[in-house]
């Protein structure tokens, strides 16, 4: 019976265990065990058991699971710790047969108790690796199915957990989990080697990798963070920095050899410098240090940074970059911003064909653009600022750069806002979470939205997330840049204002017909000028609101802070004319400033990834001062926008509408078709209403304003406010003035002010 319970222990099928034998070997054996050895070989049974599951199971998941990973645990489990169980009986069976009276005893007698107490010890280590197992690969997955690779096991989750079990009190499962965590890192680690020296990603198991292709594009290669994919091991900004090093080197890859050679002085290629990153990544080793890791992942970036991408991407271009995302994403350009809406204006009203409804509609989705037309709008707009003339030749760079980069785009019906990614997490990279509104309906008739092509390598440090934001915060400034030029232009019709055409002259005034009709046309002048005299305040006081907005938030705002990033991205050293536009000389120029500039100053001008990770918290910086990030305010100038429209809709309507009376009563040309007094009265009654609502729109505005300057006393942007500083020459956004200095010049004085806004009610 001994050599059946070894046999049985090292993975063979056994009569006294067995769960399904016939009846006959049942019975059998039943009767040549009593109820103690039965209760002694009960474990027995449970450990022969464990061990034929777990050996056949971990011997699948080494042959099918996707992760290489989770192969090499399998394979370790086997060849280490299943190793060691098989030894362990091969010990026992060597010492009875040596007779060793440590298991034998007197008379040649093995008691049963204690060759059960050999491998006590081993049943719980045994139940513990086919819960990992199990963990790895559910046992009733389908083999080689899609099934079964959704509920395989990540990496990433199988390091995490072996971490998590090595914190146990039992010192046999804590072994047991180092040892297989050692090994798991030891295998991420290669996969990381393959990305980190060559740009490439694993060449078996890639799919397990934390950073994966992008195969939206089928022209060029878009690299993205899967943190589900990415231990916990690793920080969200050391991945980040992982992913960089990669895109460059696969970028630099892949450049033609003539554009590599144009530096002939400089020599150095990735492959030059490939024994240093080894050298440093070798430091690393397993069980992997998370801030070990992290200063090796840094080495190696900034090595990167100094040898060859500043040659890749230098200071001149990236800052033309930000030169052409300033001017026309951010309205640093106004002659832009006012040539696109006047096309764009002029495009919708040439749309117009047929009769002008009774009821405007209060916007112009009924006037459907194409594609082609919408970029002919920008293509205007371009060749309308190509015309004027300017003495500083760097405007007319930036503007050839945006007429080959810059494009707007129509977005279908089924997405979504320009959104934020939800992976990115990190304090010092976190993009703002922008309200979930849109303004890019407003421009046209279909919703468009202000694109950039990225093209390598300025990708480095500028993403497509980073792009909606642009075109996020662009799309809100165009309306209300847009809402403010319409209601301006209502003081430029002279027909809206005062009364035209002029009255006669006097000698058509001393006949008592003319002094009649002149007393008519005056007494309908007044009846007219009364009733438009509200909606003349409101109007005054929406471009009021709109204009003291637009002047805090472009020149507060975006002029300051961009004039601040860009300071920070050319730095101290000789600027180009090119740079020097941009940079404050008179504090480049002091003394003090220069000799406090250390080399790290220096070298983060031209790291890519840290000025990528600078440019996100200039945008959240941006964002949070232009208070896109507060969904209340932002929904209600949203409502604001479209309130403008409708209110002008109107007042063009009742215009055209009031000419057509004067003809009909001061000259008789009489239109049958059409009952103007009718619709006189309809219009009026709809405007009053719409100017009712923009009236409350301006009074919810400056409420929700001093609502939000007494909710930020003392607060800063989110994510700006931890790890800005951590690092010696970090970007630090710029601290703009606060919202009381826009209410101190909205607030009216007291009195004046309730009887003001009685009067517009």
């Amino acid at each position: 019976m001994l050599h059946e319970i070894l046999l049985s222990l090292s993975g063979h099928p056994s009569a006294l265990f067995d769960a399904h034998p016939g009846p006959h070997v049942i019975s059998t054996a039943n009767r040549l065990l009593s109820p103690p050895e039965a209760e002694l070989l009960a474990s027995i049974g449970h450990l022969s058991r464990l061990h034929r599951k777990t050996r056949d199971h971990v011997a699948r998941i080494a042959t099918s699971h996707p992760s290489t990973v989770c192969r090499a645990v399998a394979t370790s489990i086997t060849s280490h710790h299943l190793e060691q169980f098989q030894r362990k009986i091969l010990d026992v069976e060597s010492r009875i047969l040596k007779q060793d009276a440590s298991t034998v005893g007197a008379y040649n007698i093995v008691p049963l108790a204690g060759v059960v107490g050999e491998f006590s010890e081993w049943v719980r280590v045994m139940e513990w690796l086919w819960d990992v197992s199990n963990f790895i690969l559910p046992a009733d997955a389908p083999p080689k199915s899609e099934k079964m690779v959704s509920r395989a096991a990540s990496g990433a989750a199988l390091i995490d957990k072996l971490r998590a079990e090595a914190q146990t009190g039992y010192p046999d499962i804590e072994e047991a989990a180092r040892c297989l965590s050692k090994v798991a890192e030891t295998s991420w680690l290669r996969q990381l080697s393959t990305w980190l020296l060559y740009g490439r990603l694993p060449s078996f198991g890639g799919s397990d990798f934390f950073i994966q292709q992008d195969d939206g594009d089928a022209d060029e290669q878009f690299f993205i963070l899967q943190n589900n994919l990415l231990p916990k091991l690793v920080t969200r900004q050391t991945a980040s920095s992982i992913l960089f090093v990669g895109k460059s080197l696969n970028q630099i890859r892949s450049l033609p050899s003539a554009v590599k050679a144009l530096d002939v002085s400089r020599s150095i290629s990735e492959l030059d410098l490939l024994p240093k990153h080894v050298q440093q990544l070798s430091q690393v080793g397993a069980p992997v240090s998370a801030a070990r890791l992290s200063e090796v992942v840094a080495n190696i970036r900034l090595s990167l940074s100094r040898n060859l991408l500043q040659h890749l991407l230098p200071r001149e271009k990236i800052v033309e970059t930000l030169t052409v995302l300033h001017q026309f994403f951010l309205i640093g350009r106004g002659e832009f911003a006012m040539t696109l809406i006047a096309e764009a204006d002029d495009k919708i009203s040439s749309r117009h064909q047929g009769p002008v409804a009774k009821k405007p509609i209060q916007s112009v989705r009924g006037v459907l653009l194409k594609e082609a037309e919408i970029n002919q709008i920008l293509a205007r707009s371009f060749s309308v600022l190509s015309t004027l003339s300017s003495e500083d030749e760097h405007t007319d760079d930036v503007l050839d750069v945006a007429m080959q980069l810059l494009h707007l785009t129509v977005r279908s019906s089924t997405g979504h806002r320009p959104g934020t990614p939800g992976r990115a997490k990190d304090a010092d990279s976190a993009l703002p979470q922008l309200a979930n509104l849109t303004f890019d309906e407003l421009l046209l008739s279909v919703p468009t939205s202000l694109t950039m092509d990225i093209r390598s390598p300025l990708d480095l440090f500028i993403t497509k997330a980073d792009l909606d934001v642009y075109s996020a915060i662009n799309a809100c400034l165009l309306a209300v840049r847009r809402a403010h030029l319409h209601l301006a232009q209502l003081w430029r019709h002279s027909s809206i204002r005062r009364e035209h055409p002029c009255p006669p002259g006097y000698q058509y005034s001393n006949s008592a017909y003319g002094k009649k009709m002149l007393k008519r046309r005056r007494q309908r002048t007044t009846k007219r000028t009364q009733e438009m005299r509200k909606i003349w305040a409101t109007c005054a006081a929406a471009i009021f609101f709109l204009a003291e907005s637009e002047a805090y938030f472009q020149g507060a705002v975006v002029q300051q802070s961009f004039n601040h990033f860009i300071t920070w991205v050319t730095g101290p050293q000789d600027l180009s004319p090119l740079e020097s536009r941009f940079a404050p000389s008179a504090v480049l120029s002091t003394p003090a400033f220069r000799k406090s500039t250390t080399e790290i100053d220096i070298q983060q001008q031209h790291d890519p990834e840290a000025l990528a990770s600078a440019h996100r918290r200039f945008l959240s910086s941006v964002a949070y001062s232009l208070l896109l990030t507060d969904q209340a305010f932002t929904k209600t100038l949203r409502t604001l926008c479209a309130h403008v429209d409708e209110l002008v809709a109107y007042i063009t309507r009742l215009t055209t509408i009031q000419q057509n009376l004067d003809l009909e009563e001061d000259e008789g040309v009489e239109d049958y078709a059409q009952n103007y007094k009718k619709e006189e009265l309809e219009v009026s009654l709809e405007m009053d209403r719409a100017r009712r609502r923009l009236d409350s729109d301006l009074k919810a505005l400056v409420e929700r304003l001093r609502e939000i300057d007494s909710e930020r006393i003392g607060a800063s942007a989110p994510g700006l406010a931890n790890g800005a500083a951590s690092e010696v020459g970090a970007y630090e956004p710029l601290r703009v003035g606060g919202i009381d200095r826009l209410l101190m010049k909205l607030d009216w004085s007291g009195e004046e002010e309730e009887e003001e806004n009685e009067d517009l009610v």
